[in-house]
């Protein structure tokens, strides 16, 4: 063999090695990384609970237990739905003065005893939009309230 074959061989060898150790190092931060969740979860947005808020399915009003933007979990009778039934929801917000109605569509995923979950189906930008402005403006009362309260 030349020296220039053992040369290449040796260069292509110590990349990989090199290749090979970054890729470990990039999976071993990627496995330490936490985000700001108390408990594992597959939620790709946080439960919301301090907002004021119903669904209205059907004419009928269920207090809220908590919702995000990709669902809504709430109080009921579970016997009168049926799991992976399509269901139309109005979200109804109490934001300062106003209450804001936001028309959605969504799959029916859990109902038990004394809770229903419904998982949102086919959101346009539209609701995405009025849901993100919900939040915004729910955020924006709690900073006046806190100030408010300390003068």
């Amino acid at each position: 063999m030349s020296v220039k074959l053992i040369f290449n061989f040796l260069r292509k060898s110590l990349r990989i090695r090199t290749i090979t150790n970054m890729n470990d190092k990039i999976l071993a931060a990627l496995a330490s990384a936490t985000n700001d969740n108390k408990e594992l979860t597959r939620r790709r947005f946080p439960r919301r609970v301090k907002d004021i808020c119903v669904a209205d399915i059907n004419g009928t009003t269920y207090p809220v237990q908590d919702w995000s933007q990709c669902g809504v979990l709430f109080t009921a009778d579970g016997r009168a739905f049926e799991a992976g039934k399509d269901c139309a929801v109005v979200m109804k917000f109490k934001l300062a003065d106003v209450v804001t109605e936001i028309p959605v569509t969504g799959v029916i995923v859990r109902a038990s005893t004394k809770q229903v979950a419904v998982e949102f189906v086919d959101m346009t930008k539209k609701i995405e939009k009025a849901f993100a402005q919900v939040i915004e403006d729910s955020i924006a009362q709690d900073k006046i309230a806190e100030a408010e309260q300390l003068g």
